[in-house]
Formats: structure tokens, C-alpha cells, sequence
């Protein structure tokens, strides 16, 4: 009998020992049955297995699988207990990389998904900092953390303006206390997380937030850079930072290495082409957005270039547009970027940069994919087409909530359903702004249907000048215009020969759909020190002509002069009538009022006509230091038998009333452009 027990005895030890049943084997073997059940597509039965394997013992894959199953069930209820269940997993094994980066992407959607999450989002933070800690190498984990903390600063970042003779002030601080004081209502939210908005929003130093958010950005961008260079997400996050940080300048090496590794990536050169223009490098802008145009599709070209300006016409053409077909419509649209090009000396309209900068933007900015919603069409993006960047933006994150100052006129914007989609503010429940953003944008189209302000590579200067016409000299049905302008010198220039100044200079006359009926251009290396003329109280110049040839029509005239030594732009746009010299009726040129008349053989820079050269004066400023000329021509007077004329004329002098000289009432007066 005991021989038969320890006989007994010893098979079971053995074949304990042979085929040890421990929770882990237990856990492990429900595993892989889940695992299984998951390749043939039965999750129930996967989901059981997986619950077998934990209730054996503590079993971190098991847990994880759970995890991902309960994810794909997009309701909230499911996403928490997906939640529970990597949060066992990542207490279980803590440096599994896996787990964190899964918990970190729940905690994102989970932030996006419900109002009630509003700290998931740190959350996903910590994760991505713990696998960053664990493998610095990581580029999900620096992407994800980069992106966060981009939209971050994006969200709460204020802009600063400078007025008030040149004294920064942050004019977001004081609209910040004034929404504080009329705009923050309570929107039935638990209120902890009242308390937590205020905390993290409100309170303290927003700047010293948003400057914090930035660096972390910055930092996790270019170590997902370092690791994967040939992600383009990193660097179009980066340079969208920089470019709102007010530093344009600092992304476009990111872009122009991400452009010069895809050559054909057509928002590299995009976003390149917006960061050009925002850092004042326009020329730049303009190859790079020509590039981005030819490498897109049809259908994105038409969308960028001709559905966008639609938002521009509506004003101006209202149910009209529906009438008009494609082809007319873009012939209309052609006419619109004409009428508004500001300078005509270069080979591309800055009106027109202007706006596929505006378009870009908002495509970069505003665009909700989860939403198949293009940026433009939304309507911040409408409110950027319109009026342009926002000079100043007072954000904020857990009222999602963008308000907009023009120093006109002020919108705002509200993510009522936290999906990326701002739309305009409204009173009432959903909206901490007071006003109605619809109703002004609505009003305006009567009023102010859009704004812009030139943006050149240099900066904008005046001069003085003056447009006179006579009758050609050479062909009858031609009109003389000859614009003379005055470049202020200085005194240690007196006595040169000739005074550099480097410029291009361009006369053009177009019709009333700015289509180009005559032009001149011409480049300047230098002045003529012969036609330096002095004006009292105001200095000295020295005067240059230039000389256009036009049928006689009513159009619109510009002047223009582009600088080369730092590509400083003066230019005059305005309406403007051709006279008909070509009649047999006795007929009087313009009187042009001159500094000097000559009888001599060409100068160069003055107004040359039939052996005199005129030294026109377009300041209209005369002292009596000076001798006043009066030049005009008289043509078909009649002529007697010995071929003579018999002309009486009175000339009367004023002193200049409150419309100003007599000369500029006889005159047509080209005036600087509105646009």
C-alpha cells in the first residue's frame, strides 16, 4: 500500500514537473488563442479568449489586444473601456513603447471626440514623453508630441501690433480682459472643467504659455526630423509655427529642404511660396507658387485659381454669376486681378500673390480632413480671402474660440462641436463672443466686400510728378504723354555731371478693362545733374522724363518706378482721359508750368519739343527767387496769304486757391491708387 501511494506520488510530481500549468502558461496559451480567434475575424470570441487570459493572471498583451479591440468601436463608452484596459497594459509593463504610443493616440481622439475630455490631451502628452524617454529616437512619438504642442500654441497664441508712435502694445491683452469680463458664460459644462480652463487659460502669463508650447514644438519636430527625414509632416508643422510666431523667415529652410527632396510635392513649394511672401521676399513667391500651380491637378488648379476668386466676384456680380458661363466667367476674373495689379513693372500681380497667399493659408490652416472640408470654404478661411491674415488674434483652447481684429471691424469664431470647424460666432449658449459675426461679414459686402494693401519686395515711397499731353509730331492720331517726376538729391551731389539712380520706370495706358493699349518702360542708370531744379523750404531735385505714345481714348493710366538699390516702389494709378488733337479745329496742348525753357538742341530727362527743351517743375512750388515758364503748343491756327498768323492771347496768374494751382485744374490729376 505505501509502495502503490509514493509510486502514485511520483507520477504526479513528474508530470507536474513535465507539463507545469502556472498562471503565465494559463495566460499566455488564452493569448494566442484570441490571437487566433482575431486572424479569422471573430472578435466576440477573441475578446473572450483575451478575458480568459487576464482572469489566469495579470497579462499585459492580453490587456492590449482588448485595448485595440474596444477601439475599433468608436463610441464613447467603448474608447473608455479601451482606455482601461491599455492603462493596465502600460501598469503591467512600463517601458513597452507599443502600449504608450496606443494610449497616447486613444487619449488624442478621446480629446477630440467629447467635451468631457478635456484632459486626454495631456494624457497623450505624458505617453509620448515617457516612449521619448525610453527611446529618443522614437519619430511617432516626437511627430504626435510635436503636433500636440503645436496646435497647442497655434490655439492660444496672441499677435502683437505696433502703433501709437511706434510703441509695441498688445492690444489682444486689453480685448483679453474685455472678453473675460463680458464674454466668458457658463455652457453647462461640469464645472471642473470650468476650473480648469480658467487655471490653464486664463490665469497667469498667456504669453509665457504659448512661448513654452512653442519651444516644446520646435524641439520634438526637428528630433522627428533627425530620425526621419523624409517625412514631409514635420516640416510643414514647423514652418506653420514659425510663420505665426512671426518668424516667416526661419521656416523656409525647413520647406526648401523638404522641396528639394520632393521636387514634386506641390505643397511643399505652396507653403514655401506663403512663407516667401509673409517674410516680404515676393519674387521668391511668385516662382514658388507658379511651380505648386503646375504641379497640380485640373481639378485642384480650377479650385485654387478660379472656384476660390468667386468669394471675391459675389459682391460685385451677385445672382449675375450664376448667368455667366465658364468661359465668361474667367474672362471676368482676368479683368478683376487687371484692374487690381498694383505695379505693372513686374512680370506677375502682387494683388494676385496676395491672394494665393490668402488661399494657402487657409488651406493650411483650416482645413478639417476628418471632415472632408477644404480650408477656404470655411469661414475663416472666407473671412482671409477677404480681409486678409488677421493682424491681431486673441485664441483660446478650451473655449475654442478665434477672434479676429482688422482695427475696423472685429469677428469671431467658435468650434462649437470641437471638430475643427470654426464657424461664425453667434449670441447665445454656444458662444462666449457678444456680437454677430454673420451679420457684420453680411453687412459688409455693401460696404468693405474686401481689403488689401500692397506688399512689395521694398518699400513704398512718394514723389512728385506730372502728366502733360500735346499733339504727336509725327503721326496725327497719336497723343504725346509725357510724365515728368522729381528724385530729391542732396547737396554734396551739386556739381557732378550726372547722378545715379538706379530705377526702372514704366507709363501705361489701358482700357476700362485694363487691357494694355500703350506702354513705355525704360531703365535709368542715371540723372541728369543738368535738370536739378530748387525748390524753397523743400529741397532739391532733379527732374526726368518719360514719353508715351496713345490713340486718344478714356481709360486708366499708371505711373510706376521701381528702385533698384533696394527695390523701393513709388506708383500712381488712376482714371484718365486722352485728348484728340487730331481736328482741324483750333486747339490748345496741356499749359505745362516749367523751371526753364531753352532753345536748344535735346537734353536728356526734359520734355523736348521742336528745338526747345523743357525743364518741367512737378512740385508746382515756385518762389520769386525763380523764373516762372509757361509752355503750351496752339495747333490748326489759320494762316494768312504770306503765311503768317495773327494769335492774341491773355495769361492770367493766381496765387493757388483752396483746390490748388492753376495748373492742376487744367490738368487731368493721376491720383494714387485705391485697392
Amino acid at each position: 500500500m505505501k509502495t502503490f501511494l509514493f509510486i502514485s506520488f511520483l507520477i504526479f510530481c513528474t508530470s507536474v514537473l513535465m507539463f507545469p500549468q502556472t498562471k503565465n502558461s494559463l495566460s499566455n496559451y488564452y493569448y494566442k488563442q484570441g490571437i487566433a480567434a482575431i486572424t479569422r475575424g471573430n472578435s466576440d470570441e477573441a475578446k473572450s479568449f483575451f478575458k480568459k487570459s487576464i482572469k489566469k493572471g495579470d497579462y499585459a498583451p492580453s490587456e492590449y489586444e482588448l485595448a485595440k479591440i474596444y477601439e475599433a468601436d468608436t463610441s464613447h463608452s467603448m474608447w473608455n473601456i479601451s482606455r482601461e484596459h491599455i492603462k493596465k497594459a502600460v501598469k503591467l509593463d512600463p517601458e513597452n513603447t507599443t502600449y504608450r504610443l496606443f494610449y497616447g493616440k486613444l487619449s488624442e481622439a478621446l480629446f477630440k471626440m467629447s467635451r468631457i475630455e478635456f484632459n486626454a490631451e495631456d494624457d497623450a502628452v505624458r505617453q509620448y514623453e515617457r516612449v521619448l524617454q525610453l527611446d529618443s529616437s522614437n519619430v511617432l512619438a516626437s511627430e504626435r508630441l510635436g503636433k500636440i504642442k503645436a496646435k497647442e500654441f497655434l490655439d492660444i497664441n496672441r499677435t502683437k501690433t505696433q502703433y501709437d508712435g511706434g510703441q509695441v502694445i498688445d492690444k489682444a491683452s486689453a480685448f483679453i480682459k474685455k472678453f473675460q469680463r463680458r464674454g466668458f458664460r457658463k455652457l453647462g459644462r461640469v464645472r471642473s472643467k470650468q476650473l480648469y480652463e480658467w487655471k490653464n487659460f486664463f490665469e497667469g502669463d498667456l504669453d509665457k504659455f504659448t512661448q513654452k508650447d512653442f519651444n516644446y514644438a520646435v524641439k520634438a519636430l526637428n528630433n522627428a526630423i533627425k530620425y526621419d527625414s523624409l517625412n514631409p509632416g514635420p516640416y510643414f508643422l514647423i514652418s506653420s509655427i514659425l510663420e505665426d510666431n512671426g518668424e516667416p523667415e526661419k521656416g523656409i529652410p525647413y520647406l526648401q529642404k523638404l522641396a528639394k527632396i520632393y521636387p514634386g510635392n506641390k505643397e511643399a513649394h505652396l507653403n514655401l511660396g506663403l512663407l516667401y511672401y509673409r517674410s516680404d521676399q515676393v519674387d521668391s513667391a511668385y516662382f514658388e507658387y507658379k511651380r505648386a500651380i503646375d504641379l497640380m491637378s485640373d481639378s485642384e488648379r480650377t479650385d485654387f485659381t478660379y472656384n476660390s476668386v468667386k468669394i471675391l466676384l459675389d459682391p460685385y456680380l451677385k445672382n449675375k454669376m450664376d448667368e455667366l458661363s465658364k468661359d465668361q466667367l474667367k474672362s471676368v476674373i482676368s479683368s478683376f486681378w487687371k484692374a487690381r495689379d498694383p505695379l505693372n513693372l513686374t512680370k506677375y500681380n502682387e494683388r494676385l500673390l496676395e491672394h494665393y497667399t490668402r488661399v494657402a493659408y487657409a488651406n493650411l490652416r483650416f482645413s478639417v480632413p476628418d471632415m472632408d472640408i477644404i480650408g477656404w470654404k470655411t469661414d475663416r478661411g472666407i473671412t482671409v480671402i477677404k480681409y486678409g491674415i488677421p493682424p491681431i488674434r486673441a485664441r483660446y483652447r478650451g473655449l475654442k474660440t478665434d477672434i479676429w481684429m482688422y482695427g475696423d471691424k472685429t469677428f469671431a469664431f467658435t468650434d462649437e462641436f470641437r471638430n475643427g470647424n470654426y464657424q461664425f460666432s453667434k449670441p447665445g449658449k454656444q458662444s462666449q463672443y457678444w456680437d454677430d459675426s454673420q451679420d457684420l461679414i453680411e453687412d459688409l459686402k455693401a460696404t468693405q466686400p474686401d481689403a488689401y494693401t500692397p506688399v512689395f519686395d521694398g518699400p513704398q515711397f512718394d514723389i512728385p510728378y506730372k502728366a502733360v499731353q500735346f499733339k504727336d509730331l509725327t503721326k496725327n492720331n497719336l497723343t504725346d504723354i509725357y510724365v515728368s517726376y522729381g528724385i530729391k538729391t542732396v547737396s554734396e551731389l551739386i556739381g557732378k555731371l550726372k547722378y545715379k539712380y538706379v530705377h526702372k520706370t514704366g507709363v501705361f495706358f489701358l482700357d476700362k478693362y485694363f487691357n494694355k493699349i500703350a506702354e513705355n518702360e525704360k531703365t535709368f542708370q542715371n540723372l541728369n545733374i543738368r535738370n536739378e531744379v530748387v525748390i524753397p523750404d523743400s529741397g532739391n531735385f532733379i527732374i526726368n522724363s518719360l514719353k508715351l505714345k496713345s490713340p486718344p481714348k478714356s481709360g486708366n493710366f499708371s505711373f510706376e518706378i521701381l528702385r533698384n538699390s533696394d527695390k523701393g516702389v513709388a506708383t500712381y494709378h488712376g482714371r484718365y482721359k486722352i485728348r484728340n488733337f487730331n481736328t482741324n479745329n483750333l486747339s490748345l496742348s496741356d499749359i505745362l508750368l516749367a523751371y526753364n525753357v531753352e532753345a536748344t538742341p535735346e537734353i536728356k530727362g526734359r520734355i523736348n519739343r521742336k528745338g526747345y527743351s523743357i525743364l518741367p517743375n512737378p512740385t508746382d512750388i515756385f518762389s520769386s527767387n525763380n523764373n516762372l515758364y509757361i509752355y503750351y503748343e496752339v495747333y490748326n491756327l489759320g494762316k494768312s496769304q504770306k503765311g503768317l498768323t495773327d494769335f492774341q492771347q491773355n495769361i492770367i496768374l493766381q496765387k493757388v486757391d483752396d483746390k490748388g494751382l492753376v495748373s492742376k485744374i487744367i490738368t487731368p490729376e493721376i491720383g494714387r491708387a485705391h485697392v
